[in-house]
């Protein structure tokens, strides 16, 4: 367990290094949500959402996502008590709504053009597949959460472009977002952060909740079996790869780091919450045989050199721990991995982390208060 003053308290203590103001991975509005989750004294979590919205909920310089801008502060906002930031809550509401309508006509609009999508248009730390979580907490009564999981059914029918067919999420452009002459023809992502693991945990937890559209478990099931066709067995069990590109013949020889944002700990944990969706006991026990395996194999959490949720031991730990609380009977016993987990998340990375939700220490200070019983990892699609 992090020291007491593990979490910042001060917004101008930090103000140098928490990034910008709207950014839910590392500025003050990722720490006022961990403070939000924490429990912290309403005048804490104040001064730092007060900090955070100085210059309004609109960023024009960022296109806005559920880690930066205005779905960014609705989720926040969401997580504060009920009787908290009513008004505020509202304006947010209404403004997220016109967003998302934009965002859904724009999407359709390019489905219909029969254009190659992007991260930015689906994916969930930019794209509608994080807007919907927010959307979800900010307007759980409305309509909006089913508009985007429709739009989100139509994008992952396959399509055929120059006599190839592929996954609708197949995106132009390389994992980093721009031209790659590695990724000429663009590529699948499978991670959690901008790929299609994302996509298959936001449709199989609303399908839980009781939020589904036409063709949701359908659509479940399609993107399990493309995942099958893409999974590996190696030694210590399943893993995926984070990508794959039309010219790769071979693939990947062995798994790569265990992160949330593209490894097996997310991916795993995607396809358990698909798995109790669908009430498949075989897959729900492959997702957990791979988060057992990639904790086991190799250097496992303990060869994570950065910190954080993101790319870090605390991301591991908090998927580790939900997929524990969900884990089935007759497989090898996830909670056994816990006390490395978190001691791993407790060592401080070997480079300097900032003070931030999603790269910083302020959300491994959530992962390592694992009794925290809040929704706050919604926004990493883990509950």
């Amino acid at each position: 367990m992090p020291p007491a003053d593990a979490l910042p308290q001060d917004p101008a203590s930090v103000e140098a290094e928490a990034g910008p103001p709207l950014s839910l991975a590392r500025g003050a509005l990722g720490i006022a949500l961990v403070h939000l989750a924490s429990g912290s004294p309403a005048e804490t979590a104040h001064a730092w959402l007060r900090t955070a919205l100085a210059g309004g909920a609109l960023d024009p310089t960022v296109r806005p996502g559920l880690f930066h801008g205005l779905p960014a502060v609705a989720f926040t906002l969401a997580l504060a008590p009920p009787d908290h930031y009513r008004r505020a809550r509202a304006t947010v509401r209404e403004q997220l709504r016109r967003l998302v309508r934009h965002r859904l006509e724009a999407a359709h609009a390019r489905i219909d053009r029969a254009e190659p999508a992007s991260f930015g248009e689906y994916d969930l730390v930019s794209g509608l597949t994080g807007i919907a979580v927010a959307v979800w907490e900010a307007d759980p009564d409305g309509e909006l959460l089913e508009d985007v999981l429709a739009y989100l059914v139509r994008l992952c029918r396959p399509v055929r472009r120059e006599g190839r067919c592929h996954p609708g999420w197949w995106v132009h452009h390389s994992p980093r977002g721009g031209h790659d002459p590695d990724f000429p023809d663009g590529h699948a992502n499978l991670g959690m952060a901008h790929g299609i693991a994302g996509v298959v945990s936001l449709l199989g937890l609303t399908y839980r909740a009781g939020r589904t559209v036409r063709e949701q478990r359908a659509t479940l099931e399609l993107l399990c079996a493309y995942l099958d066709s893409l999974q590996y067995e190696g030694r210590a069990g399943p893993w995926w790869p984070p990508w794959t590109v039309a010219h790769n013949a071979t693939g990947p020889t062995r798994p790569g780091p265990p992160t949330w944002c593209y490894g097996t700990s997310g991916l795993a944990r995607a396809q358990q919450v698909a798995a109790l969706a669908l009430g498949d006991i075989a897959r729900r026990h492959t997702a957990e045989r791979a988060m057992d395996a990639c904790l086991v194999a190799g250097t496992g959490v303990d060869g994570l050199t950065a910190g954080g949720l993101c790319h870090g031991p605390a991301g591991v730990l908090r998927a580790l721990t939900r997929m524990a609380e969900d884990q089935a009977p007759g497989v090898p016993r996830l909670h056994r991995h816990l006390p490395t987990a978190q001691k791993s998340a407790e060592t401080p990375a070997p480079h300097h982390e900032g003070a931030g939700f999603l790269e910083g220490t302020a959300g491994t200070h959530l992962a390592l208060n694992s009794g925290l019983q809040s929704r706050w990892d919604r926004c990493l699609l883990l509950a």
